[in-house]
């Protein structure tokens, strides 16, 4: 009897220890999972960081469009599409911003916002482009230089505005997605 009660007193330990073990390994990994998630909300940027980035951005538009309007005569001079071209993208990146400001910053409506201030930068330098080189033609042919020298630098500085809050928007975009692809990387591992 002693002995029949002494094998099962060592089987119960021998299955009662593995239980044990695997409730502390479950309580590990639940606090890793949790000091995990912690550190994915400190590095993730904020809604409120998002906001005040894209409400800078919204205004860097809006300069943009000042400055587009009041080159607008004398790019018309050259051709009257690029004005229009211009505003029409700047009215896009108006709209995508407000979208992303409502709906919340995701890494699509973040990267359509990049890719629409990109474009205004590029625009921006094409105008100032096209106006300096129409002074020029003016100057070449002897007349007066025009006002188009001065509408050339303010989009010059309009574009780089956009650049410099684009670039203040990727950073906070790359490290959204970084925490997000670390999240789900997490996930699916745990999951395995």
């Amino acid at each position: 009897m002693k002995r029949q009660f002494f094998v099962c007193l060592v089987f119960t330990l021998l299955i009662a220890k593995p239980c044990k073990s695997q409730t502390n390994q479950r309580l590990n990994q639940t606090t890793a999972s949790k000091d995990a998630i912690s550190e994915l909300q400190h590095n993730m940027p904020s809604e409120k960081e998002f906001s005040g980035l894209l409400t800078k951005a919204d205004e860097k538009v809006s300069n943009f469009e000042a400055a587009v309007k009041h080159a607008k005569p004398h790019l018309d001079k050259v051709e009257s599409k690029y004005a229009t071209n211009y505003l029409n993208a700047a009215a896009t990146a108006h709209s995508l911003i407000s979208k992303t400001i409502k709906n919340g910053a995701t890494a699509y409506n973040l990267v359509s916002v990049l890719t629409t201030l990109d474009d205004l930068s590029l625009d921006a330098a094409n105008g100032s482009a096209i106006l300096l080189a129409a002074d020029g033609d003016q100057v070449a042919k002897g007349a007066a230089c025009e006002i188009g020298t001065r509408d050339s630098v303010a989009l010059s500085s309009a574009g780089t505005s956009c650049n410099d809050i684009a670039e203040l928007i990727f950073h906070a975009t790359m490290r959204l997605i970084a925490a997000e692809e670390t999240a789900l990387n997490k996930l699916l591992d745990e999951q395995h």
